[in-house]
């Protein structure tokens, strides 16, 4: 038992309180209890290095002009990846609405950006949230416009309520799309992706990192940060693909060595992730075997407080660089090593303690924490600790 949940059992046993007091103690203990642990805030200064140089003749970008018939019939048939895991991310239906009432009168909208590497399955740049609202209200036919400004005759009217020439407007509306061409090297579509997707549904690194590396790696993180196990020690949101680029940070480090380590962080977990798909099952297994020991090790160690500083500032958040450097080491360590190290738990959480008032340490989990001075202080510090406590005995 948690102390969280010890703390509700004292307030239910002990509490001197009246009745109504005392439950409303007790539901805000249970309510804490049960929010998912927010992750810490990083500074990623560092990460402002200048990316990989990038040829010019390496940048195939065509322009085109479509009808907006040709974009919704490729969102019927799939051919555009909407991809789902997005969609608690999309536009209000006042906003779609006013999209609709736009193109009905004929108002310039922005341009769409799709990766168009594979003519099978066009995968979305920019323009996310149009491309949903053609769809919930062409093809679904489940948007109802609601708050329009200019054509209020067409309120509370969905697509199949309206005249024959309104639905002529749409289909024949013309749009620009730039398509990024095949052949096009993954390194320039990262820097694509970072440069065009600055408004709307701005997409987080690690959810263009899902966008660019469907398949293997995007199913393999999928899988893990869905798992049971994962959810019952880490009670962490995924929300904007938070979780799965911790995972991620454990897997970059597992497969390359800290002292390989070069930055820019994100160049970094995008090497990462492209990996994975050259990776054989054998190894991923044996990944995800890793993880689950040192997700399952570090809860024995430090309970409440795994992976946070809260240790000694009370605070309770997941800080990612804990996360990856425990996950990492004790991942490597064999099942007896693990025995002996979690029997020295009490010699352990005391030189940690230590450690976290040590300056140089915490800056490196707390200040760049991407530079490779930080990257490597924290890794060795934590490497020398483990083996000193192990060597011990």
């Amino acid at each position: 038992m948690n102390h969280r949940a010890l703390d509700i059992v004292y307030c239910q046993l002990y509490c001197v309180t009246a009745p109504e007091e005392r439950a409303q103690e007790i539901n805000e203990l249970l309510m804490k209890e049960n929010e998912p642990m927010d992750i810490e805030a990083e500074n990623n200064e560092i990460d402002n290095i200048s990316p990989e140089k990038i040829d010019p003749k390496d940048i195939d970008i065509t322009a085109e002009q479509n009808s907006l018939s040709t974009i919704i019939g490729m969102i019927e048939d799939d051919t555009i990846d909407l991809n789902t895991e997005f969609q608690g991310n999309l536009w209000p239906e006042t906003t779609m609405s006013r999209l609709i009432e736009s193109i009905l009168l004929r108002f310039p909208i922005p341009a769409f950006y799709f990766d168009a590497s594979n003519d099978e399955k066009w995968l979305v740049v920019d323009g996310l949230q149009r491309l949903w609202s053609f769809k919930r209200f062409v093809v679904d036919k489940d948007l109802t416009l609601k708050n329009l400004s200019i054509l209020t005759d067409l309120e509370d009217k969905n697509y199949e309520q309206l005249s024959p020439i309104l639905k002529r407007k749409i289909a024949r509306y013309q749009v620009t799309t730039y398509l990024i061409k095949p052949g096009t090297p993954k390194k320039v579509k990262y820097e694509i992706f970072n440069r065009i997707n600055t408004g709307g549904l701005v997409l987080t690194k690690q959810e263009i990192r899902h966008v660019l590396n469907q398949g293997k790696p995007a199913n393999y993180l999928k899988e893990l940060v869905e798992d049971n196990r994962f959810k019952a020690i880490l009670d962490v949101t995924d929300q904007r693909m938070q979780a799965r680029e911790l995972i991620l940070r454990y897997l970059a480090f597992s497969n390359t060595p800290y002292t390989e380590y070069e930055p820019p962080f994100p160049s970094f977990l995008d090497k990462a992730m492209e990996q994975l798909a050259r990776l054989e099952d054998k190894k991923l297994d044996q990944l995800k075997k890793n993880l689950w020991q040192a997700l399952e090790t570090c809860q024995k160690l430090f309970e409440q407080h795994i992976f946070s500083r809260s240790i000694l500032t009370g605070k309770r958040k997941l800080n990612g660089a804990l996360f990856e450097v425990w996950t990492v080491l004790i991942g490597q360590l064999n099942e007896q090593k693990i025995k002996r190290l979690v029997s020295e738990k009490d010699r352990l959480i005391t030189q940690f303690k230590s450690l976290m008032q040590d300056k140089e340490f915490t800056k490196s989990i707390s200040g760049s924490i991407s530079s490779k001075s930080s990257v490597t202080m924290r890794f060795k510090t934590i490497e020398s600790m483990i083996k000193e406590i192990l060597n011990d005995q």
